[in-house]
């Protein structure tokens, strides 16, 4: 080889070879209301959770749950953002089981309660059952549930090439971590690689981070990282999956437990089912109002359901309180069958007891039938020098007699429909006599 020849092959050494650049891909997600998804997600828990003793040395807990939840998903309308505000899903399988040192818990969703609809307002997710009203337990394991919707805050909302990095959404960190308040840290995307999965062009997309904030039990911190598949062609994302760990601090800055935990969750685009189609929910009210957001309690035979701006302060077997934002309480009693007073016997019981308590009646509205069985009755008091409604509903049956006192601010119209509205919802099972 001449001497020329070897500078030329030389030089064409140094010179770098052009490669085909990778495109950049546009990972961008556009909610619309057409259409449906079909959602599935599996989570695994476990860990230590340390709780105060009374000798001042506390006991270790160990905490180990797991749930598998499937629905099929359906967006019903959009924020002036374009975000996904209101959806509606049918349940499929929903099952949570946990068990906290010695205990065990289990939950799900009722057959009769499968449909439900959420409505998300700055990442805070409210469900309800056009239905039948929700339990405590089934409202926390839909709230608790990550909104697949907010995964799009994962994204670029943009082009990105192979190797870019960017911030996750705000919202999306909340929805991922279940705080309320996040004081500290985020979560960073990066695109890792474009890869082909089932003939399907898709973008691996890693995320990662640490956060500190509080969540409903307090402060804590949170440790997360993951992946994410992003189906190019749809412009949706197909596949999540991450780890995180959740560390609770103790009293003077101590350990109070970790958990560590695994989220899987799948999404696929379909056509919407007969529950979520159209014609599935022609007449179906898809908007909370007074009835559809009632909260179902069943404390031994008494189904009870109320508004869930009211709170149970107390529970019995024969005897349930409630207490409102605004000061009024509501009493529940149960009494078997054969043993009710009459709504004319709970008047004058009632009035005895204002003697008894520096109160006075006003006026008073004698006993009433306002449906088959249901009997009403009020009393515009002065109690301890403060204004007061005393207003009763009784119904008695072959199962036994319920009776529903309420004490209301005068003036309060939306207390008294509460009231009403509990008195006509709530139903007994048989009561046993007991001697």
């Amino acid at each position: 080889m001449s001497y020329k020849t070897i500078l030329v092959f030389c030089l064409f050494c140094m010179i770098p070879a052009r490669v085909a650049a990778q495109p950049a891909v546009r990972l961008v997600e556009a909610p619309t209301t057409s259409g449906a998804w079909r959602i599935e997600s599996r989570s695994e828990l476990s860990g230590t959770l340390k709780v105060p003793g009374p000798d001042g040395q506390g006991k270790i807990l160990v905490v180990r749950g797991t749930s598998a939840i499937s629905y099929d998903e359906r967006i019903l309308a959009l924020d002036a953002k374009g975000a996904a505000e209101r959806v509606v899903r049918a349940y499929r399988k929903a099952e949570l089981k946990r068990t906290l040192g010695d205990q065990a818990q289990e939950g799900g969703i009722r057959p009769e309660v499968r449909r439900i609809v959420l409505l998300r307002r700055d990442t805070v997710e409210v469900p309800f059952s056009p239905e039948a009203p929700l339990t405590r337990g089934e409202i926390e394991l839909v709230r608790t549930d990550v909104f697949a919707p907010a995964l799009n805050g994962l994204l670029a909302g943009r082009d990105a090439s192979i190797g870019q990095s960017w911030s996750a959404d705000a919202g999306v960190v909340r929805e991922l971590t279940d705080m309320i308040v996040v004081r500290e840290g985020g979560i960073t995307c990066r695109l890792a690689e474009v890869q082909e999965i089932d003939l399907r062009q898709v973008a691996r997309v890693t995320f990662q981070g640490v956060v500190s904030g509080a969540n409903e039990d307090g402060p804590c911190r949170q440790e997360i990282e993951g992946f994410l598949y992003f189906d190019i062609a749809r412009g949706a994302i197909a596949y999540l999956s991450l780890r995180g760990k959740h560390v609770l601090p103790g009293p003077n800055g101590t350990d109070g437990g970790t958990l560590d935990g695994r989220f899987v969750l799948t999404r696929a685009p379909i056509e919407p089912p007969q529950a979520l189609a159209d014609a599935g929910l022609a007449g179906v009210r898809l908007i909370p109002d007074d009835d559809n957001t009632l909260l179902l309690e069943e404390l031994g035979p008494l189904k009870l359901e109320y508004p869930r701006r009211w709170k149970i302060a107390q529970a019995r077997q024969d005897q349930i309180t409630l207490d409102g934002a605004d000061g009024s309480g509501v009493l529940v009693s149960l009494t078997p069958p054969g043993r009710g007073p009459t709504p004319a016997a709970y008047l004058e019981e009632t009035r005895g007891w204002l003697a008894k308590n520096e109160g006075t009646a006003t006026r008073l509205d004698p006993p009433r039938e306002v449906e088959p069985g249901l009997f009403t009755f009020v009393i515009e008091s002065t109690l301890k020098g403060k204004p007061a409604i005393l207003e009763y509903f009784v119904r008695t049956s072959a199962d036994g007699t319920v009776l529903v006192a309420g004490r209301l601010n005068p003036g309060d119209a939306t207390a008294r429909a509460d009231l009403a509205r509990l008195a006509r919802r709530t139903r007994l099972a048989r009561l046993v006599p007991v001697p």
